[in-house]
């Protein structure tokens, strides 16, 4: 029985850390490849893979993989100046997703991706890009800089929001996290 235990428990960690370098893959690839025009420039998709990430893997993993993702996507983009600031800013994006999915966890209501707890998380997490950018902004460059990025920063989450709502749904249709990630240590 022990053994059977173990196993278990080693395949059920295989798959998480499976399914967190899938999403840090997807918020990789979506930050650097889905780009949606703006009038005064675009707007990416990976923001929405971080919170949609961090609806579904446990903490560290959810946490980790917006890390770790948001930062590869700079590198790859050519920005490696903006990998530091970049991986701690998508560090803090998912924080108020992990946190709301401990306390909904301990109340035995962590089926959902789109619920009113996760979507109220949506506001900090704005909070979080648009002023996180320009503290890095302030830090990198100067005053003006930030401020420019204050006219147009607060589109991202926006956008970001918007597809993760239209994704969460859709999977929760499938019914995700109750059926697929059932063998997975949550």
């Amino acid at each position: 029985m022990q053994i059977s235990n173990s196993k278990t428990r080693e395949t059920s960690n295989l798959k998480l850390i499976v399914l967190s370098a899938l999403f840090t893959a997807l918020i990789t690839v979506s930050t650097s490849f889905i780009k949606i025009p703006t009038l005064l420039g675009y707007v990416h998709a990976g923001d929405s893979m971080i919170y949609l990430g961090a609806s579904v893997l446990p903490g560290p993993f959810g946490i980790i993989s917006a890390s770790l993702g948001g930062g590869l996507a700079d590198l790859l983009a050519g920005y490696p100046h903006w990998v530091l600031p970049t991986a701690i800013i998508k560090a803090f994006n998912a924080l108020p997703f992990v946190l709301i999915r401990y306390y909904l966890k301990r109340k035995n209501k962590d089926d959902r991706i789109i619920n009113v707890p996760n979507l109220l998380m949506l506001i900090p997490t704005s909070f979080v890009t648009v002023f996180g950018y320009f503290i890095a902004h302030l830090i990198m460059y100067d005053w003006s800089s930030a401020l420019a990025g204050l006219t147009t920063e607060w589109l991202q989450p926006l956008a970001g929001a918007l597809i993760y709502i239209a994704l969460g749904i859709g999977l929760d249709g499938i019914k995700l996290k109750t059926n697929v990630l059932k063998e997975v240590k949550r």
